[in-house]
């Protein structure tokens, strides 16, 4: 499995990396440190089996990402995830309506994000 994650927080995506090799250990991470970068992968590199995609970040955020992914209709069937710190029901449903997949809040403890990921891991599959 292909993970193309985009986020701008070094912080982040050091605990995500991690997050994923414990519970999916097969899987490949792609970083996009932000939503130019991401677009560029998209454009340039294998098509990823699964996207998450920090909303809040410099360049392009993670609204207008989505919104550039889902008008390609080569990447209509590559789930993305909202991944965030905060996410409120309104925007979720934004989000849904805009073609996200799922959300998922960026978790304080290590096991807590290893077992969401692997849930959302396992409905991507």
């Amino acid at each position: 499995m292909i993970i193309l994650y985009v986020d701008d927080d070094p912080e982040d995506i050091e605990i995500f990396i991690e997050a994923l090799k414990e519970c999916h250990n097969s899987a490949t991470c792609i970083v996009a440190r932000n939503g130019r970068e991401a677009l560029n992968i998209l454009q340039t590199e294998m098509l990823p089996d699964l996207i998450f995609l920090d909303i809040n970040m410099p360049v392009i955020n993670g609204r207008t990402i989505l919104a550039e992914i889902r008008k390609d209709k080569k990447f209509n069937a590559i789930p993305v995830v909202m991944y965030s710190t905060t996410i409120n029901a309104i925007e979720m449903e934004e989000y849904k309506q805009m073609g996200a997949s799922h959300f998922m809040i960026k978790h304080n403890h290590f096991q807590d994000l290893c077992d969401a990921l692997s849930e959302i891991v396992r409905i991507a599959k």
